[in-house]
């Protein structure tokens, strides 16, 4: 049976002598490993369609939860985001989150365009670090688990002084913290509560200084690590 599919390629891995697998975010069906076959010969015209980035309508052939390649109708190679390193990292932050953290054949369309906007944004040449922020933030919540700062996450309560509190999934006041919760500036969280928020069309505007943006991003960074694996991508974006 013949499906098509907008999708967007998160990675791709050699595969046999002339062959590819992709692995494609699709809207459709999302997560899902499409085989291309012959696509490294020197002759293959679709070697395009398995470039990191690539986002397009894929015509691919399946058989149960197969996928094979016959086709696709490129609409955007997000070329820009491999022109500078900083946005780069930034935009395998955004694909290597979907590679992660989402499941195999589930549809999650708003987690689609919420990778495609974050992408579009870091194209477009905004600041790196802020788009990833609010892409990592946005991201949490579609997938059920937000990291809440903006409240204790024990008694519900707003405090100046908050903690992070890896093992109960967010920021606990200073009379509910362990001994193991983190300290965070107040600064710190009013950064990820602000780009939270913020649309991308809106964020663009924010003057926010580098650290602030630093600091807010490895309290994302400690959470998704405790709470899932850590991403490679994220951790080489920091140490720029």
């Amino acid at each position: 049976m013949d499906v098509t599919t907008k999708g967007l390629v998160l990675k791709a891995t050699d595969y046999k002598e002339n062959d590819k697998l992709i692995l494609l975010y699709s809207l459709e069906y999302g997560k899902i490993t499409v085989h291309a076959k012959g696509i490294r010969k020197g002759s293959a015209k679709l070697k395009f369609c398995a470039d990191q980035f690539c986002f397009g309508n894929y015509e691919l052939s399946r058989l149960e939860d197969r996928f094979t390649l016959k086709t696709c109708d490129q609409l955007e190679s997000f070329y820009a985001l491999r022109e500078d390193v900083e946005t780069y990292y930034a935009a395998c932050t955004v694909a290597e989150s979907l590679a992660s953290y989402t499941e195999e054949g589930q549809s999650e369309p708003e987690v689609f365009v919420e990778a495609l906007k974050a992408l579009g944004a870091l194209s477009d040449g905004m600041e790196p670090l802020t788009v990833t922020l609010h892409f990592l933030m946005n991201f949490l919540q579609l997938e059920g688990v937000r990291l809440q700062l903006d409240r204790c996450v024990v008694c519900n309560k707003t405090d100046k002084k908050m903690f992070l509190d890896l093992q109960r999934g967010g920021a606990v006041c200073e009379f509910c913290r362990s001994t193991e919760s983190i300290p965070m500036s107040a600064r710190t969280v009013a950064t990820c509560l602000l780009v939270e928020e913020m649309p991308y069309d809106k964020i663009k505007n924010l003057n926010i200084t580098l650290q602030a943006l630093k600091d807010a991003l490895q309290v994302c960074n400690k959470y998704i690590s405790h709470s899932f694996s850590p991403l490679k991508s994220l951790s080489e974006l920091l140490k720029l």
